[in-house]
């Protein structure tokens, strides 16, 4: 069995993109299609294990296989689908969900091995706990965007939701990415500093908060990393720019155990996406001439 240095896990979506003053844009979205082709345009070894309709697949993952990754699709009786509306400052998401694919199970990954595993669920139907504890017996270094773990989808609209099986998760895990209201309200706590220790002290290795223009912040082994934003150029979309930060940090991650480094390459990563339309895939070099 071949041994990638990432798996990206979670459901490829239909996207349809509403940016005020701008044309309607339809394409594919979720964390696998975002984090995915950043990853495989960088040069890493990259699979992505995912479901959706056996009419949409071909499409869908087009991109993914155009960066050279290796892809995995479950056929699934309907394929996720989003509906994002932004206003003209593209700070503010509005989103609507239409129909969405099956769960992903355990059984969906068996043929995949990789040195690091990113989790990509977008709503908290996606992965169950057994799923979590079937991941956590492979042996590989797991990261968990946490965002579609707190979402549920009640009459097409997208609702904040606890997570009650956090419990059995977090121990499972070694790495969790959150934005500054994900990690409130995972842990009640108002500063970032504190959610992220709280989340700590519940089992988690590493742990990312996503500031915005504020940057991020990561704590690691109990030393807390502050990264700054860097500005963008322009704004085209800022959709996927979550997804893309934790593909960055992963990336860096499996060249060296330098956090603040990993943190600097992914926030510059997020940075270069938010400047075009769709996922970013330049290259290595584009990230690090952005840095300097």
């Amino acid at each position: 069995m071949r041994t990638f240095d990432v798996c990206v896990v979670g459901p490829i979506t239909r996207d349809v993109i509403r940016i005020a003053g701008e044309p309607v844009r339809c394409m594919p979205g979720g964390a696998v299609h975002y984090a995915g082709v950043a990853l495989g345009s960088l040069g890493a070894r990259t699979a992505v294990v995912t479901k959706a309709a056996a009419d949409d697949a071909e499409a869908l993952l087009a991109p993914l296989r155009g960066a050279a990754v290796t892809t995995s699709c479950r056929t699934s009786l309907r394929t996720t689908r989003f509906e994002n509306s932004y206003g003209p400052e593209r700070d503010a998401r509005e989103q609507r969900v239409t129909s969405l694919a099956d769960p992903l199970t355990a059984q969906d990954l068996c043929q995949v091995r990789a040195r690091y595993v990113h989790l990509g669920p977008l709503t908290r139907g996606d992965m169950g706990p057994p799923f979590f504890e079937a991941i956590a017996r492979r042996g590989q270094r797991v990261y968990l965007d946490v965002q579609g773990l707190l979402r549920a989808v009640v009459d097409g609209e997208i609702v904040p939701c606890g997570w009650p099986q956090r419990a059995r998760v977090l121990g499972s895990i070694y790495g969790l990415k959150a934005d500054l209201g994900e990690a409130r309200l995972l842990c009640g706590r108002e500063a970032p500093e504190a959610a992220a220790r709280a989340l700590a002290d519940e089992g988690v290795r590493e742990v990312i908060v996503t500031l915005g223009r504020e940057g991020s912040l990561i704590l690691a082994d109990g030393e807390m990393h502050r990264i700054p934003a860097l500005a963008p150029r322009r704004i085209a979309d800022v959709t996927g720019c979550g997804d893309t930060y934790l593909a960055g940090y992963i990336y860096r991650r499996l060249q060296s155990d330098d956090v603040a480094t990993a943190g600097r390459f992914a926030a510059a990563l997020a940075t270069l996406k938010m400047e075009r339309y769709g996922p970013f895939d330049g290259s290595e070099g584009e990230v690090l001439a952005r840095l300097q």
